[in-house]
C-alpha cells in the first residue's frame, strides 16, 4: 500500500477510537510500514508520552519485510513464506501490531477502524 494519505487516515481514526478505551495519560504512538506488494504493517505503541504520533516509515518490498525487521514474536523461521491476506492483529504488552495483506478500501476504511478496534477491546464469547 503506498497511499500515504490513506494509510495516515486510517491511523488516526484508530487511535482516536482506541484513545477512548484507554486510562487517561495514556497516547499511542504509530509506526507506518507501508509495502509495494500491498497492504501494511502498522505498529501502535501504547504510552505515557506527551502525545498522539505518527511516523511513516520508507517503503519496503513486502510486509514479510516489515516483519524481518521489527520486533515481533508472531512468527519465526521463513517469514518470507507466509502470506498474509486480510486484516491480522498481534498484540504484545503495550504493543498492537495490525498486518494488513491487502490494499482494498474496504480494509482502510472507517468501518475496517471499527471493526478492527473492535477485536481489540471486546471479548470474545466461547473459545
Amino acid at each position: 500500500m503506498n497511499n500515504h494519505k490513506k494509510l495516515k487516515k486510517y491511523t488516526e481514526s484508530f487511535i482516536k477510537s482506541l484513545t477512548r478505551y484507554l486510562k487517561k495519560g495514556l497516547n499511542v504512538s504509530a509506526t507506518i510500514h507501508p509495502a509495494n506488494s500491498g497492504g501494511a504493517i502498522i505498529e501502535f505503541d501504547i504510552t505515557e508520552q506527551a502525545r498522539n504520533e505518527i511516523k511513516i516509515i520508507d517503503t519496503v518490498p513486502s510486509i514479510n519485510t516489515t516483519l524481518e525487521r521489527i520486533d515481533q514474536r508472531m512468527i519465526g523461521g521463513n517469514i518470507q513464506g507466509v502470506t498474509f491476506l486480510g486484516t491480522n492483529v498481534y498484540m504484545d504488552g503495550n504493543r498492537i501490531v495490525i498486518i494488513k495483506g491487502e490494499d482494498d478500501h474496504e480494509h482502510w476504511s472507517n468501518k475496517a477502524v471499527s471493526d478492527d478496534i473492535s477485536r481489540i477491546v471486546s471479548p470474545h464469547k466461547g473459545a
